[in-house]
């Protein structure tokens, strides 16, 4: 796959508003792409757009609702008739669901589901397709070390995350002929306003003190940001950020199940 300039490139970043999001949009807009600022809160993309531009880069504000297929095939549309052919995805918009699985309910799972899976998914095909007929492109889709790390009390979420990591393996292999790359990004914990998108139920509501201070000592948006970055210059498939990340990706695998089911309990 020939290496995507970011000086001039079009850049869709979704979940754009803050956190990863603004993070990685404002790394790309310092190297001279274009951005297109994606968020369901308008405010908050037009201040990540500021940012953008301080930075030295052109960015253009889209408004959308990514759970909304509808909203998404027009937001394909839109940015390429009035920025041009995207050239880089960044599919990042997520939230969160928390608690013991029979605590939370169907609807808790489509709504998490719509966001976190179907819009991916739909992110892929939609802007995907263009990519592929022009033989040039690359999608990031941020999972979350989550998707390899199994917890009691985040079924639903983990379940998301590994399930767009394989999506994401999958369309590599199958764009690859195409020179399009696919990057799975799968960050630990970090210091976003994730906690603030996240439904918690159960025995997890009175745990949201504690989540919270863990979160303020993680690590920065930027770091993801950076690695998104590195992982369309170097084609790379898969990228685990934070060391908690990379020792459980690296680890995990090599312990017995028995061990790998006393973690998730813990």
């Amino acid at each position: 796959m020939s290496r995507i300039d970011p000086r001039g490139a079009v850049v869709v970043v979704t979940g754009a508003g803050n956190g990863i999001g603004a993070a990685t949009a404002k790394r790309y807009a310092g190297l001279g792409a274009q951005v297109c600022v994606v968020d369901i809160d308008e405010s908050a993309a037009h201040a990540s757009a500021a940012a953008c531009r301080a930075a030295g880069g052109q960015a253009h504000v889209f408004p959308c609702d990514v759970a909304d297929v509808g909203a998404l095939r027009a937001l394909a549309d839109t940015v390429a008739t009035t920025v041009g052919p995207v050239d880089v995805l960044v599919n990042n918009a997520g939230v969160g669901v928390g608690g013991p699985f029979l605590d939370t309910s169907l609807d808790d799972w489509q709504w998490l589901r719509s966001i976190n899976l179907d819009a991916v998914v739909h992110g892929c095909h939609l802007f995907g397709a263009a990519m592929v007929e022009r033989g040039s492109g690359h999608i990031v889709n941020v999972a979350s070390g989550a998707a390899y790390i199994p917890n009691k009390r985040m079924a639903t979420y983990c379940a998301s995350k590994a399930a767009v990591v394989m999506l994401s393996r999958c369309l590599r292999a199958d764009w690859a002929a195409n020179h399009v790359g696919v990057s799975a990004v799968c960050p630990g914990v970090i210091n976003t306003g994730i906690l603030d998108r996240t439904r918690l139920r159960g025995s997890a509501i009175s745990e949201r003190a504690w989540m919270a201070k863990a979160f303020s000592y993680s690590h920065a948006p930027d770091s993801v940001a950076k690695a998104i970055v590195g992982a369309v210059a170097h084609n790379r498939a898969q990228v685990s950020v934070g060391i908690e990340a990379q020792l459980a990706y690296h680890s995990l695998r090599l312990l017995p199940g028995a061990v790998q089911d006393v973690l998730a309990r813990a």
